[in-house]
């Protein structure tokens, strides 16, 4: 029998055994955490040459024939009359004895473990130790506490907790063995394989078994979620360590994964899942940002109650997806969000958005700062990720929204904080006189960047001390404002600072101009990670935006579907190059009516904004019979679904769907068979020619890149080779696509063209184009 080992750091076993009370973000957030990582090492160089910071422990326990790897980094060890102490730095913005006194017990248990640890490496019958608790923004009030044990006391007590932790632990001991099994006898859930979709296993294989990183296009059709996942899940018998992180930047995405899951469960795997849905749609409060159980009843006593709470739920299921979530979290009385990260860590796929892998302020800490060098990482649609990755290490703060937030207290009393608002506003006051529009600084000016760190200070003090004078307003405005401060640590010649002066706003902004180092730094803590998706080419300019190297194998797949099943058409007399829109909108009206008219059926036209939807629909004259479904602006999840509901199977009429490319719709859309029959697309997928952009393009310029290609162009034809993906979804799907642009018959448009698209025609009438359809149609 092979021999039960459990790993975990001395936080894991004393936070989930020690830890009580509520969850309190007044308290307890990333900026007091990290304000509280700064002032531990302040603290802590400041000791002498007799106080060794972080000095690592590793202990191995044997409790019933189970092994217990315990690892930790003690804050501080010292010597006092001969004697050794741990010292185990807290700080907090709350009074020092409160905090104390709720939290005694966790904290001791946490120096106990590193006391016991070291005394027995050092072979000390006794030991001190030193609980010593910092006040933010008062560091000179300190409190200390000391204690002294005996050997034989600490070691009874740690074997007390880790017999306890067994006794919880046993259950995910069955459930490992359960799974170990099933895997073994897992077979491919298929009859058969889909063209490159064995190819794309056995490469997603590879590299997880040798660790790294594989960048792949892979057409649709080819089964990318489950050419991944079943690799991924068949390797995790032989690491007892290992999660999968299913990242991906879309719900159709995560619900792809939580469906294959589902149909490997089927044929008989055995492993708990978790589907991780973002704070603000699963949270039960209005006010999404009160954690703290003064106004949220699922926030008290939290701590109390989840060690029987996550027993409870792993007994009674195997797939916590949004239903069974929240099911749990109101059954029991806890928060919903807080309830799936716990859960997560016995977990065993974890499916959840892009951020909390790589976003530098919402990353999940609890697996990316341990160690994750077991870890699979399996990132979806990553052409997404490029984009998203350079917002997530971008901020900005509104001159218009620290305003706001100072008048939402002209009834309150707050001194303080009024008064940090009003330094805020004062230091806004140089670039008043600015001209509109965007200017570069080099640096934001020291009074200015003072003020906002100030502001998160007082905030912080004020949102336990006075919670009652925190509006809604000021929230909102700290949390833009901490999120700037603390990405302004990770300053380099990667960013840039500039102001954008408007009508009744002055904006700071932090841009990232490329993200992928942070990409890459992230993809190393894992033992593999696979980038893959329909649309990722140019292979090399993904492969260097998401973090990768050259040395990284990269892979182009074919599409399973015959070439023959899509219609492309190119209309190359019609520009929309913004100083030719104005002439374009008549011409494009018509060949829109032309097109939708050869064969009743659902169809998309996407248009290169909605300002050019505004034009279009001025001038498109589509018979009655004909049901026109238009694409509105911030669309709720519940306006898209019945949007969608239009395009039905087997349609009796017409119904035309007026889209944006690289909107809601432009990718993630699965309308198989006749839900849609034909598309065209508008322009090239380039948007305007932006402040941003241009600084994105200048940077890769001075890379020795080209800068335009990487700030307009290829994203621009990303976004027209996803809508083009919406048209062919099964091997039974026939359709027809139209590229209305003269551009596509450039040889730089032209080289950037799919394989599969290599048998394109071109068209330079509306007459033409009718014959071609219909014989198209006909066959």
């Amino acid at each position: 029998m092979e021999k039960k080992v459990i790993k975990l750091s001395v936080h894991q076993l004393v936070d989930f055994l020690l830890r009580k009370g509520d969850i309190d973000n007044r308290v307890f957030n990333r900026a007091s955490m990290s304000e509280g990582t700064l002032l531990h090492a302040l603290y802590q160089s400041k000791q002498g040459d007799n106080y060794i910071s972080e000095y690592h422990l590793l202990d191995s326990f044997n409790v019933e024939g189970v092994e217990f790897i315990i690892d930790g980094r003690a804050d501080g060890i010292f010597k006092r009359s001969n004697l050794y102490y741990i010292d185990e730095i807290k700080t907090t913005i709350i009074d020092l004895k409160e905090y104390r006194e709720a939290n005694l017990e966790w904290h001791l248990g946490q120096a106990k473990c590193y006391a016991y640890m070291f005394a027995k490496e050092k072979n000390l019958k006794q030991i001190g130790v030193q609980l010593t608790y910092i006040r933010q923004g008062k560091e000179k009030d300190k409190l200390y506490d000391s204690y002294l044990y005996n050997y034989d006391e600490l070691e009874k007590d740690i074997y007390a907790l880790l017999e306890e932790y067994l006794n919880f632990y046993n259950i995910i001991f069955r459930q490992k063995e359960n799974r170990n099994a099933s895997i073994e006898s897992l077979t491919f859930p298929f009859d058969k394989y889909r063209k490159g979709q064995k190819e794309l296993a056995k490469y997603a294989f590879a590299t997880i078994n040798k660790g790294g990183r594989l960048f792949i296009e892979a057409p649709t059709g080819i089964g990318k979620t489950m050419s991944t996942l079943f690799p991924a899940i068949k390797s995790m018998k032989d690491d007892e360590e290992t999660k999968i992180f299913y990242l991906t930047a879309k719900n159709s995405g995560k619900l792809n994964a939580h469906q294959a899951l589902k149909i490997l469960k089927d044929k008989g795997l055995k492993l708990t899942d978790i589907l991780i849905t973002a704070k603000e749609k699963i949270c039960f409060c209005k006010d999404k940002n009160a954690c703290n159980p003064e106004e949220c009843p699922f926030a008290r006593g939290y701590y109390n109650k989840i060690k029987d709470v996550i027993k409870d739920s792993l007994l009674s299921f195997d797939d916590f997806d949004y239903p069974t979530i929240i099911s749990i979290a109101k059954h029991y009385e806890v928060c919903p969000f807080e309830l799936e990260l716990d859960l997560s860590l016995f977990s065993d796929v974890i499916i959840c958005d892009y951020n909390y892998m790589y976003d530098p302020i919402s990353y999940m800490k609890r697996y990316f700062d341990e160690d994750s060098s077991h870890h699979i990482a399996l990132v979806d649609e990553a052409h997404n990720l490029v984009e998203r990755s350079r917002n997530m290490y971008s901020a900005k703060v509104n001159l218009k929204k620290v305003e706001e937030a100072r008048k939402s207290l002209r009834h309150i009393p707050n001194k303080s904080l009024k008064t940090a608002l009003g330094k805020v506003i004062k230091a806004f006051e140089p670039y008043e006189n600015m001209e509109k529009g965007e200017q570069e600084i080099d640096d934001v000016n020291f009074e200015l960047f003072k003020t906002l760190t100030r502001f998160v200070e007082v905030y912080q003090s004020n949102n336990k001390e006075h919670n009652e004078d925190i509006t809604k307003e000021v929230t909102s405005l700290f949390l833009d404002v901490s999120r700037f401060v603390r990405l302004s640590e990770l300053y380099s010649d990667k960013f840039m600072y500039y102001i954008n002066k408007q009508d009744e706003d002055i904006i700071l902004n932090l841009l990232c101009l490329d993200a992928s180092s942070f990409l890459n730094a992230m993809s190393k803590r894992v033992k593999a990670a696979i980038y893959f998706s329909a649309t990722l080419s140019p292979i090399d300019y993904y492969q260097r935006l998401l973090g990768g190297e050259e040395s990284d194998p990269c892979v182009m797949l074919t599409s399973p579907f015959p070439q023959e099943h899509l219609k492309l058409l190119v209309a190359p007399k019609i520009s929309t190059r913004y100083k030719d829109r104005a002439n374009s909108y008549n011409k494009v009206a018509e060949y829109i009516e032309c097109f939708v008219k050869q064969k009743v059926g659902n169809y998309f036209i996407y248009l290169p904004s909605y300002e050019y939807q505004e034009n279009i629909l001025k001038v498109l004259n589509l018979p009655e019979e004909i049901k026109l479904h238009i694409q509105a602006k911030d669309m709720s999840d519940l306006e898209k679904e019945d949007f969608l509901a239009n395009f039905t199977l087997d349609p009796k009429e017409t119904h035309v769907g007026l889209l944006i490319v690289g909107g809601a719709f432009g990718e993630g859309i699965d309308l198989v068979s006749d839900r849609l029959i034909g598309l065209a697309i508008v322009g090239t997928g380039i948007g305007k020619i932006n402040y941003e952009s241009n600084k994105i393009a200048l940077y890769h310029e001075s890379q020795g890149l080209n800068g335009y290609n990487y700030a307009y162009l290829y994203p621009g034809m990303n976004k027209v080779m996803q809508a083009v993906g919406r048209l062919i979804r099964s091997e039974e799907d026939k359709g027809v696509a139209l590229l209305m642009e003269q551009r596509y018959c450039t040889n730089e448009y032209r080289s950037l063209f799919k394989k599969e698209w290599d048998h394109y025609e071109v068209t330079f009438s509306r007459e033409e184009m009718s014959k071609m359809i219909q014989k198209f149609f006909q066959k």
